[in-house]
């Protein structure tokens, strides 16, 4: 289960933009006619740093300064020491807003003493709900019942501070241990790249996405916003059960996670000594760059698991990493000369495990499935009598025919799944080909003649 939470819609966007997934992808081999929009964007990269206010440096110099270090031993209780205030989730008209000039944690109180529950890039919007007796914090609304404080020293605010309401600290957090029998797990502060973690109670068994490979890109690629399948298996290796508040998938680009549940609901816990799964459970991602995917869970409740991010503070990366790349633009279409036809996508399928290369490797009469998207650029329908893949020198056409079925409407697209296998173990480079012909000539020819376009770049596949 998503984030689902009720309340004001900008909140909602800034902490959910990244938790929102689409409907599952019919799968149905139906040609479908889709819009002829092809406008591209630039791709952009986001700085992923995180300041301490922004930096331990920078730090107002008049606060208290922490004296607090990374335990790596850390004991869960069902209470925390600090957590973001739950409050209404509404919030009185006028109310007014703050930008973050830097990125900054938030903290549970007015003070670097009071525990961090994550943070926010420069450029992040809130509304103020409250300032402290010196003027040099604000309690901001972040998601629909949460508060949490920042430095005034890192903030901007464009109307003035006067009618600001002054909201009474938090109790001052305590460092002393809470002697508990709970599930007692090892964080990991190594890079989220590379290392996996576990509890001393959970751990990751299986984690896989559904990918779609390119031409000119080695990695795994989706669009801004598009939606893939994900396969996540966790095992308790413990004798009682455990709880957590969420669990998902996490990134190494901010925002960095992207929640597959998210609750405190007794179906959100691990039996003892059982496993626990997840199958085809679609994602997105809508910020660009080359991402590097690991299942992660946080064991809290949770309130405080949506207040901070992995690694670390209770989180856990439970598997190595997938990459993916997620680009804002779709590629260039691709034309040959003389023909009113180009190609705007063409993608290989593969299923990509942790513990295994992600790569275009298949075995001996494995299916390959691909997906085939063509353009007419002209203004008038056009015939084909064969569209497929080619693979020298094999070649699999999808469609064979002069039908009415078999043309593609001016200015509109035409896209197709299907799959094709080798019996021949090999490298073959994947190219997508159409024949602007009648069926009888194009069935008796292969690229590049007798009026046979290529329309895109090659997809190299190994064949083992």
């Amino acid at each position: 289960m998503l984030l689902g939470v009720g309340g004001i819609a900008l909140i909602i966007s800034a902490l959910q933009q990244f938790n929102s997934v689409s409907e599952p992808v019919d799968d149905s081999l139906v040609p479908t006619v889709l819009s002829a929009t092809l406008d591209s964007v630039s791709t952009s990269t986001i700085d992923t740093s995180l300041g301490e206010e922004p930096s331990l440096s920078e730090e107002p110099k008049d606060l208290a300064t922490s004296t607090s270090s990374p335990v790596p031993a850390l004991t869960f209780t069902s209470t925390p020491a600090s957590t973001a205030t739950p409050l209404s989730d509404q919030l009185e008209s006028g109310t007014k807003t703050l930008e973050f000039t830097d990125n900054l944690f938030f903290r549970a109180g007015p003070g670097i003493n009071y525990d961090k529950l994550g943070s926010e890039p420069a450029g992040y919007v809130a509304p103020v709900t409250g300032k402290s007796e010196d003027g040099k914090w604000y309690q901001i609304a972040y998601g629909a019942r949460n508060r949490v404080w920042v430095s005034a020293d890192w903030v901007y605010i464009e109307s003035g501070t006067e009618n600001i309401p002054i909201v009474q600290a938090p109790a001052t957090p305590t460092t002393t241990p809470i002697a508990t029998d709970t599930v007692v797990a090892t964080a990991t502060q190594a890079s989220v790249s590379i290392n996996p973690a576990s509890s001393d109670a959970i751990s990751g068994k299986t984690f896989s996405i559904d990918a779609n490979f390119v031409t000119g890109i080695s990695t795994p690629r989706f669009l801004v916003g598009e939606s893939f399948d994900v396969d996540m298996r966790i095992v308790n290796s413990s004798s009682s059960y455990v709880s957590f508040g969420a669990w998902g998938v996490h990134t190494n680009l901010y925002p960095n996670f992207v929640y597959i549940f998210n609750g405190d609901r007794s179906s959100d816990q691990i039996g003892a000594n059982t496993e626990y799964s997840w199958d085809n459970h679609p994602i997105s991602i809508t910020n660009p760059g080359l991402h590097y995917l690991q299942m992660g869970i946080c064991l809290d409740n949770a309130a405080n698991c949506l207040g901070s991010k992995a690694p670390g503070d209770k989180w856990y990366i439970l598997t190595d990493a997938i990459p993916v790349t997620v680009s804002e633009s779709r590629l260039s279409p691709v034309s040959s000369e003389g023909s009113p036809i180009e190609g705007s996508y063409f993608s290989a399928e593969k299923t990509c495990t942790v513990g295994t290369p992600c790569t275009t490797s298949y075995a001996v009469n494995e299916k390959i499935f691909l997906n085939l998207r063509i353009r007419n650029t002209s203004a008038d329908d056009k015939s084909f009598g064969a569209w497929g893949v080619y693979a020298n020198p094999y070649i699999k056409r999808y469609f064979n025919g002069n039908g009415d079925a078999d043309k593609v409407g001016g200015g509109t697209e035409y896209s197709w799944r299907d799959w094709m296998s080798f019996d021949t173990a090999g490298t073959y480079d994947l190219q997508m080909v159409i024949c602007l012909d009648t069926a009888d000539s194009c069935k008796t020819s292969l690229p590049p003649g007798n009026n046979w376009h290529t329309l895109s770049g090659a997809i190299p596949v190994t064949i083992k």
